[in-house]
């Protein structure tokens, strides 16, 4: 019964990282909305239950109980490139990173994600050996990924690599490194995530166009999400030159964060705690201590994980790639910086009893690490959410 509640609740609540794909070869299937599920069976069920982030694996055995994680150094941060910053979605520090372990042969190559030339609202996963394919990944792509589809054949005998991903990406590359040991994943040196809020769907992705007053793809010859300039905005580029946008705030907020996969709203890792560095925003605060998107220079919060992660943040900032300050993550109240990372996950608990109630299945984090992050979470707040979840539910939107 353990093994069939294990592999219904991973195929449901899959985050489409695809790493089983490129592991035991299983086949996928594509939903209405644009994202892959895995047709699992009993040969999957060893992978699934030690690397699939709706396992809880990662979450029930390796969470240090504090809403972002093991954080050795904290710091905020900018790339001292001026256009990397500027065109980068934040501070440009990933991207800074690479371009570090690049230049100095520290690896060969970087496995990371861009859009795919052929439509601008899909993604392809690529090996950077060069500067210009670095610079051809910057800025974020709010839409499916599965940089773990096809790593294995990606990496080449004998050659180090860097991965950036989402933080479930490598949440399940780093169980897979742990626990289920090949020679191919140990080329890995380095693991990269940027802080993620959830994969918009491709029908979240037509209706951001349509706002923007692109009716056919066919018309489309670029769409950005973000960059050129912090937070930058959604941008369609037409064939004809026209170039219409829309600000970050109406677009992510009222488009493409409206409609994720079901995974992302109740993942329990949205900071890439399993990562040697992990990056996100560090929005401004407004005089009522809210994120503040007006335009400004990009500045990231830059969390070193690792021991391996601190000792490279160390050697880019004296290398003169990044500028950096210290950040507490209490006293600069990171919580109302990241508002949506603090509450989904001081939230898990109330949405785990919600779907308990409606008798709906849920990724499978142990009670006890829920309960330690929602200890500080407000009861109003709580029965808000669980009432809310319960809801939608109802209403079948969920």
């Amino acid at each position: 019964m353990k093994k069939k509640k294990i592999l219904n609740v991973c195929s449901e609540y899959c985050s489409g990282c695809g790493l089983c794909g490129s592991v035991l070869d299983v086949d996928f299937k594509t939903d209405t909305k644009g994202f892959i599920y895995p047709e699992l069976n009993q040969s999957s069920i060893d992978l699934c239950s030690k690397v699939c982030p709706a396992s809880g694996y990662a979450l029930n055995n390796y969470s240090d109980g504090t809403i972002f994680g093991k954080v050795l150094m904290s710091q905020l941060g900018w790339s001292c490139d001026n256009d990397v910053r500027h065109q980068a979605s934040s501070g440009g520090v990933l991207t800074s990173i690479c371009l570090y372990l690049i230049r100095n042969h520290i690896v060969d190559g970087i496995i990371q994600t861009r859009k795919d030339e052929k439509d601008p609202r899909k993604t392809v996963t690529i090996v950077s050996t060069k500067e210009y394919e670095v610079l051809s990944c910057m800025g974020s792509r709010y839409s499916a990924s599965s940089p773990l589809m096809n790593i294995r054949n990606l990496i080449e005998p004998n050659k180090k690599y860097a991965f950036i991903g989402k933080p479930c990406d490598v949440s399940a590359l780093r169980m897979f490194q742990s626990e289920f040991y090949e020679p191919w994943v140990g080329q890995i040196e380095y693991m990269f995530s940027f802080f993620c809020a959830g994969q918009p769907s491709m029908n979240a992705n037509n209706k951001l166009l349509k706002a923007l007053d692109c009716d056919n793809i066919k018309d489309c010859k670029d769409l950005q999400y973000r960059g050129n300039g912090w937070p930058g905005f959604a941008t369609v580029e037409f064939y004809d030159n026209k170039v219409n946008k829309m600000d970050y705030e109406k677009s992510w907020m009222t488009i493409l964060g409206r409609d994720v996969r079901k995974f992302c709203r109740f993942c329990a890792d949205g900071t890439g705690e399993y990562a040697d560095v992990s990056c996100g925003d560090a929005w401004y605060l407004t005089a009522d201590k809210k994120p503040d998107f007006m335009e400004r220079p990009g500045r990231n919060v830059i969390f070193s994980r690792t021991e391996k992660g601190k000792s490279l943040m160390e050697m880019v900032v004296k290398a003169g790639y990044v500028d950096v300050e210290d950040f507490d993550i209490d006293k600069d109240e990171l919580t109302k910086r990241q508002p949506y990372h603090y509450a989904r996950k001081a939230s898990l608990s109330s949405l785990k009893l919600a779907m308990q109630i409606c008798g709906r299945k849920f990724p499978l984090y142990s009670n006890n690490v829920l309960s330690i992050f929602a200890k500080d979470f407000p009861l109003k707040s709580k029965a808000y959410r669980c009432l809310g979840t319960i809801q939608r539910v109802w209403k079948k939107v969920l």
